[in-house]
């Protein structure tokens, strides 16, 4: 462990950062448009003091108690997390309306991944890096980077029913990838495969592209059943 910052390994370590970050915030996204519109607030700061919090507790346990204690904490709340995220994806297909059930599920899963999130991507951080300054610099960069997926999602999501259901999809699909592979890397008490990661982005878009294609074929039957008379309920 030292404090030198190479900028070759800022760069890695960045890069890889920002490439961990991007299927963590579907969950996230899901999470929050689980919740009526005009309660996104909640989940949404959940997500956020969740990653302030997990940055904090993960620098703490890396300086202090070590990362696979961090790690081993982490790995309980994600999965306590993606449970609350798979119910909240199924939530955002099967209501039109959030409800307060769907709010609640929404702010626990939030808090509880942008927790655990920080924790678990210590690891792979320090395959790439030993110095404290670079890879507490590519947690915070993580961190970040998913805040701002999710919020992008959620702004996307906010005025397109399509795209909710499509981010709900890749929500679901990934809370379950993430999930297994937490598993896995528990039973196996290694550090997280790189290689994987490619695979694991070209499902999650996939996913949401997918998603969204049948998001807008339920949506043009709706509008079909709204100019025959029907009263379908909008998520507000």
């Amino acid at each position: 462990m030292s404090f030198d910052l190479e900028p070759v390994e800022l760069l890695a370590c960045a890069l890889t950062a920002v490439m961990l970050a991007i299927p963590v915030a579907f969950p996230l996204a899901a999470g929050v448009i689980a919740a009526p519109r005009r309660s996104w607030s909640a989940p949404g700061l959940a997500t956020g003091l969740g990653l302030l919090l997990g940055v904090v507790l993960a620098a703490a346990g890396y300086l202090a108690v070590g990362p696979g204690t961090v790690a081993t904490f982490s790995a309980v709340a994600m999965l306590l997390g993606l449970l609350g995220a798979l119910g909240a994806a199924v939530l955002v297909i099967v209501q039109s309306e959030g409800s307060t059930l769907s709010t609640a599920v929404g702010v626990v899963s939030c808090a509880l991944i942008g927790l655990a999130e920080p924790g678990l991507t210590l690891p792979a951080m320090l395959g790439l890096s030993r110095s404290v300054l670079v890879v507490l610099s590519a947690v915070v960069i993580e961190a970040v980077t998913i805040a701002v997926l999710v919020a992008f999602l959620v702004a996307a999501g906010g005025r397109v029913r399509a795209l909710q259901i499509g981010v709900a999809v890749a929500g679901f699909v990934t809370a379950v990838l993430l999930g297994v592979g937490v598993l896995a890397r528990a039973a196996a008490s290694a550090d997280p495969p790189s290689a994987s990661q490619p695979a694991l982005l070209i499902t999650v878009l996939v996913a949401l592209a997918l998603g969204s294609i049948v998001g807008g074929v339920l949506e043009v039957m709706r509008e079909r059943r709204r100019a025959r008379g029907g009263s379908p309920t909008t998520r507000r």
